[in-house]
């Protein structure tokens, strides 16, 4: 039996090692999803892996419709502007609950919380100051009550005093207040990291089970540390409390919601949980196990067996994975002003009747933005209204204990039918299956457990599948086929010969991958690109376009250069990289300046063959630039990324501005070698996006004018009107100008700042100017 076993192995030594990597693969992955199981944690490889394709399963399936039950009552920009810079005085407080009675809202959730009392105004102690304004020392009586009135009104300001009667005339308001999550946060709270808490006591949860011998302080991940309470005018006029923290995954994603907290030994709910509840006329029933909160249900008060069951994480912390309903807006906003004016519309007032309100800052600027699947950017009111939906709709997101069972029986049926495809079917078929598998795996997901509410992993039989995939592909590859492809493929679009052979003969020297290196980066565009596309057929058109890129890309690919992209019409090339160039913006400069000189006769061929001409306008920028391979695992491409190359983009957009060929950076200017080219100071400038100013140049032709001496004096005059731009002496440096015209009527630069100066001319003199020029645009 040994004998046949090393026959056959000795014969089918490679299938052999494709099933031993098979078996490897799978057990690798069994491990990994063991290792999750028994011992989650938030940072694993699983945990990224998996809630990456949590987030992209929520995109696919698009925006929920919510109940309808709750809304929110948005602090926005409107509100804003009706009642000052935030946080606006609480007087206005109460008016705005009198109108949410007025309106029949039902229940009314704080996300925010009163932590300081509110410094008196003005207008609070006017009336008292102008009267005591008036006595004289006679009615020395009458002045010591006045000032007695005003010290009352600034220990105690009548607008905490009108928010403590208006919350105390209403049964269904829900005050916020936040918790410290670690010891190091509430060390700054002192001796008394509860004060406050006796306050909000009725608010805890009353059903809670615990195993005999347990109590609330040996479960360390629900312990809070520290409160940050409502003030005592406020919170004493309070019936009903919840704790409005977020709690984000490792990745900055909100995905879950923490629903309980055991503050000081009493169990207390969440904002999300205490507005449901309150909707639904249910309490809270929380049991716990060894390990942490096992279950949370609401309760019928008048009925024991009719209870909604919240499913919670597996780690016992009392969380409910979040069914997103949408991105921003998902939930009804009814802006605080409407509603503070009641300047609602009739249908606002219907959908208000009845409704449970959030109210929450949602302004640019005081909004607490929070990540979620759907947007970087989301309103951390709408979190909480999200989650108090789910638990009314009662339309879950859920990870059970058992749907492991399920996902190790997966694997194993992976392992089971893939191996023996893997081993004996071609790269091809093998390839297929696994396309076939991942669409029919990716679908059964979506109707039979996704969109029932159940999150099954689906990262690891994609990871296993994948690896199965690779791993034997790649063997196969490594030990059954020759090498096919070469550096020279990968390079060979965008790089000259010369430069590919340096690359083959040096591969050291080359740096995949991405590097930080400085580079002088070229933009360049057709003129009116749009209106000769226009007139021109589509055949036409490829014809012309392939007459200029032809000898535009010769000139940057002799020169040493890498030629990124082709943009539409644009023209996108760097030099420095991959090798290392020596003078590199000495080379872009000339060979913007050859690419001038090739249009020129270009102009005469496409003349000839009676198409449109062409003008071009270029931007070279030098600096710091990511370069490297770039994109995605099936396609990428050698580009560079970074300030520098948007830079270089935006110079070459304004030479239209300008009337220009070439406009260069400061930078560029600094590394051009200081005889080889004609360069005036053409400008400085703000560019959009950017704060800190830029000093732009123009490249000139040599041939611009008859002689060199004729270019220098331009370039003296025009720099002179420059100096005297600066200084606001708009005489000097209009004469400055119309001297240049005189040399060169169509000097474009010239006849800009004259039409600027036309317009300074009407301004009054500025202090200070530094004479920088803001472009608003790309």
């Amino acid at each position: 039996m040994v004998k046949i076993l090393r026959t056959w192995l000795k014969k089918h030594r490679g299938r052999a090692v494709l099933a031993a990597i098979c078996t490897s693969i799978t057990l690798g992955c069994a491990a990994l999803l063991w290792d999750e199981y028994t011992r989650p944690t938030s940072g694993s490889v699983i945990s990224v892996l998996e809630n990456r394709l949590l987030d992209w399963r929520f995109r696919l399936r698009g925006a929920r419709k919510p109940t309808g039950k709750i809304g929110i009552l948005a602090i926005d920009e409107k509100s804003l502007q009706k009642l000052g810079r935030w946080p606006f005085a609480r007087k206005h407080y109460a008016r705005l609950f009198e109108n949410l009675q007025t309106l029949g809202v039902n229940w009314v959730g704080l996300d925010l919380v009163w932590s300081e009392p509110e410094r008196a105004l003005l207008e609070d102690i006017s009336d008292h100051v102008k009267r005591l304004s008036t006595l004289d020392g006679a009615n020395w009586s009458q002045a010591t009550g006045e000032l007695s009135q005003i010290n009352k009104i600034m220990q105690s300001s009548p607008g905490d005093q009108s928010l403590r009667f208006a919350i105390s005339r209403t049964d269904k308001v829900i005050l916020g207040y936040a918790f410290y999550g670690s010891r190091h946060e509430a060390t700054q709270l002192g001796k008394d990291p509860f004060k406050g808490l006796p306050a909000m006591l009725d608010s805890a949860i009353q059903a809670v089970v615990i195993p005999d011998g347990l109590e609330l302080d040996d479960y360390p991940d629900i312990r809070a540390y520290g409160l940050i309470p409502n003030i005592p005018a406020v919170a004493e006029a309070g019936k009903h409390f919840a704790f409005f923290n977020n709690e984000l995954s490792a990745d900055g994603i909100y995905r879950w919601a923490q629903l309980v907290r055991s503050v000081d030994n009493h169990l207390m709910p969440s904002l999300s949980l205490k507005l449901a509840a309150a909707v639904l006329g249910r309490e809270p029933v929380v049991f716990f196990n060894q390990f942490g909160v096992s279950d949370i249900s609401l309760v019928n008060p008048n009925d024991d067996t009719d209870l909604i069951k919240i499913p919670l994480d597996m780690k016992g912390r009392g969380r409910l994975l979040i069914n997103h309903l949408g991105p921003r807006q998902s939930i009804e906003h009814f802006s605080l002003a409407d509603i503070y004016d009641m300047t609602l519309d009739e249908d606002q007032k219907q959908r208000l009747k009845g409704m449970s309100l959030l109210l929450g800052p949602t302004a640019l600027g005081i909004n607490d933005l929070r990540a979620n699947p759907f947007e970087a950017g989301f309103d951390g009111v709408e979190q909480h209204a999200a989650v108090a939906d789910n638990i009314i709709s009662k339309q879950f997101m859920r990870r059970t204990d058992s749907i492991y069972k399920t996902e190790f029986l997966l694997m194993l049926g992976i392992f089971l039918l893939f191996t023996p495809l893997m081993i004996f079917g071609s790269a091809a078929i093998s390839g297929l299956s696994v396309l076939i598998f991942l669409i029919g795996y990716y679908y059964f997901d979506k109707y039979f457990w996704f969109n029932r509410g159940e999150w099954v992993y689906m990262g690891m039989p994609v990871l296993q599948i994948s690896s199965l995939f690779i791993s034997t592909t790649l063997y196969k590859y490594l030990t059954e086929e020759r090498e096919k492809k070469k550096v020279k493929n990968a390079f060979g679009l965008y790089l000259s010969p010369d430069v590919i052979g340096k690359v083959l003969n040096d591969p050291d020297a080359l740096k995949l991958g991405g590097e930080k290196k400085e580079l002088t980066v070229f933009f360049s565009d057709v003129r009116s690109f749009t209106t000769i596309s226009e007139s021109l057929t589509p055949e036409k058109l490829c014809e012309l376009m392939n007459d200029y890129f032809t000898p535009m890309t010769s000139i940057i690919l002799r020169s040493g250069g890498v030629l990124d992209k082709y943009i539409g019409d644009a023209v996108m090339a760097f030099w420095g990289a991959p090798l290392p160039v020596l003078g590199h913006a000495d080379i872009a400069a000339k060979s913007a300046l050859q690419m001038l000189y090739a249009l020129d006769k270009l102009k005469v061929d496409l003349k000839n063959k009676g198409m449109p001409t062409i003008d071009i306008g270029i931007g070279l920028n030098t600096g710091l630039m990511s370069v490297g391979n770039m994109g995605s695992h099936e396609r990428f491409c050698y580009t560079v990324m970074g300030d520098a190359v948007n830079l270089g983009a935006r110079l070459e957009g304004l030479t239209k501005e300008y009337s220009i060929k070439i406009m260069i950076s400061e930078f560029t200017r600094r590394q051009l070698s200081a005889n080889n080219f004609l360069v005036r100071d053409l400008d400085d400038i703000r560019v959009k996006g950017k704060l800190e100013p830029v000093k732009v140049f123009e490249l000139m032709r040599p041939d611009i004018l008859p002689n060199e001496m004729a270019i220098k004096t331009l370039i003296g005059e025009f720099e002179e009107g420059r100096i005297a731009y600066r200084h606001q002496t708009w005489a000097v440096a209009k004469k400055h100008f119309m001297n240049v015209l005189t040399i060169r009527p169509d000097d474009g630069p010239a006849h800009l700042y004259l039409a600027r100066i036309a317009e300074q001319e009407k301004t009054a003199h500025i202090p200070n100017w530094d004479g920088v020029y803001n472009f608003s645009h790309k």
